[in-house]
């Protein structure tokens, strides 16, 4: 099972700021970060047995994408949607996280198992900040379209996490418990 440093599948990654023109991927500061959603995702063969995904993604006004490209077939091809979404990832953590070390997202792995007489995708991550690795899984029916459930299962594992970092290890409770009074 190929890794996310697997040479046969390809990713990129950029940004793109709320007015549409790309940025370089710059550290700034950012009072709080908001929520990290889904905005839409594009899936295209580009060459003959060779498919490419795109994931974009967007937090605190701006889009984030990423894309993947590698082998049509089975299993490799499970992979292709997970990896664009954690490009996509990356990105926003290019721009927003403001800690000294910068945190990984690791695919582990992307399977497909039944539950019943239900297609299930399971994406497993690694998350790892500093020294510290989580072990991350989410899984979504494959319903329709199994690349848009792969992204989902993605970013249901990776979210809370990758939140959790960009606000500096502390919630929005804890932001206000130390305001002064």
């Amino acid at each position: 099972m190929p890794s996310s440093d697997d040479p046969t599948i390809e990713s990129r990654e950029t940004s793109t700021s709320p007015g549409g023109r790309s940025s370089p991927l710059e550290k700034t500061s950012v009072p709080h970060v908001g929520s990290i959603r889904l905005v839409g995702h594009r899936v295209r063969e580009v060459q003959p047995g060779v498919v490419q995904v795109e994931a974009q993604i967007t937090c605190d006004g701006r889009d984030f994408n990423g894309a993947a490209s590698g082998p049509i077939a089975s299993p490799d091809r499970l992979l292709v949607p997970a990896l664009a979404t954690l490009r996509a990832l990356d990105a926003c953590m290019q721009i927003f996280y403001l800690g000294v070390s910068h945190p990984a997202l690791v695919l582990d792995n992307v399977v497909e198992v039944s539950v019943g007489d239900f297609p299930v995708a399971v994406v497993m991550i690694t998350a790892s900040e500093n020294e510290n690795a989580t072990s991350l899984v989410a899984a979504c029916p494959l319903v329709g379209m199994s690349d848009l459930a792969i992204i989902l299962a993605t970013l249901q594992a990776t979210t809370r996490t990758v939140t959790h970092w960009l606000r500096g290890g502390r919630s929005r409770g804890a932001e206000e418990q130390d305001r002064p009074q």
